[in-house]
């Protein structure tokens, strides 16, 4: 009995030390700090792929467990369980993986299938990035749930980054001329993005205007007489593939000169854009470059 006496006194003076110790820690360096380790036992099913992209840029690909059909990138999202798609999202599929997170998309899932997921009483969160900044919030987020520590440093830190990224974009262009764009999908029927869209603000940053940035939906179609009477100094082509097309097409318009339609005609990467993702900062700055080649053409 003396011994064990010995043994439960012991005990308890070496669990006030540790506490001792955690108690010192928070006071001198930070509560949060310790908190904020990030859990690795979330299994997380992602119905977009934007989010898929970004969970895996944010240190949490080895926690997704199913994507959706159109889910591509990175290379490791291919041997995962497809759960969504064009005709929509098998809940039972989503159910049945016991998830500890849904990402949903607003816009590109359909609310009855979000709304039917939350029925089981699981945890969905809503991605639905409309901005620069808010593809760096979303990677800040899902940091939370990296694998380890290591990995969410390195999120948060590619994060800050690209915020600083596009701050020296603003300022570089912010006295520039002016470039009136108008932003054109592809070939066939006239669809463009207006500042609803991530792109508004992305051709700001470079000192461009979208002539039909005003409209009130983010991706309307608009005729040919809308954009000849709104005489942009230049097409941004989103589709590479249909570049010689569409100068066929404006050439007979005469929309430009012959002289400047090459120079005034040009194309950017559209699937990096048009994706919320740590990529779209890339062509963001490629973009920027090509606007400035533009305006050079029109002083």
């Amino acid at each position: 009995m003396a011994r064990l006496a010995l043994l439960n006194t012991a005990y308890r003076r070496a669990s006030f030390w540790r506490r001792g110790v955690v108690a010192f820690a928070c006071a001198t360096v930070s509560c949060v700090a310790l908190a904020a380790e990030p859990n690795t036992t979330r299994r997380i099913v992602s119905l977009a792929p934007h989010a898929t992209e970004l969970l895996f840029s944010a240190g949490a690909g080895s926690s997704v467990v199913a994507v959706t059909e159109s889910c591509d990138k990175p290379a490791e999202v291919v041997r995962l369980p497809k759960v969504s798609g064009f005709r929509g999202t098998n809940v039972e599929a989503v159910v049945a993986l016991k998830p500890d997170i849904v990402i949903a998309w607003p816009s590109g899932n359909r609310s009855t299938d979000i709304e039917a997921i939350r029925r089981f009483g699981l945890n969905v969160q809503l991605s639905e990035l409309s901005s620069l900044a808010s593809i760096t919030g979303e990677v800040r987020k899902f940091s939370d749930w990296a694998a380890n520590a290591d990995l969410r440093s390195a999120a948060l830190r590619r994060a800050q980054e690209e915020d600083q990224h596009v701050e020296l974009l603003k300022r570089k262009f912010a006295n520039a001329h002016k470039v009136r764009v108008f932003y054109q999908l592809g070939k066939g029927r006239l669809f463009t993005l207006t500042d609803k869209h991530v792109i508004g603000e992305a051709l700001s940053v470079c000192g461009a205007e979208n002539v039909f940035g005003r409209l009130a939906l983010p991706a309307p179609e608009v005729s040919t007489e809308a954009v000849l009477s709104a005489r942009p100094d230049a097409i941004l082509l989103a589709d590479a593939a249909a570049l010689s097309e569409i100068k066929k097409q404006w050439g007979v318009h005469r929309l430009f000169g012959d002289a400047s339609a090459d120079a005034r005609i040009r194309t950017v990467d559209g699937a990096r854009l048009h994706r919320p993702t740590l990529a779209t900062f890339d062509a963001l700055e490629a973009m920027c470059k090509t606007i400035d080649e533009i305006r050079s053409t029109l002083r």
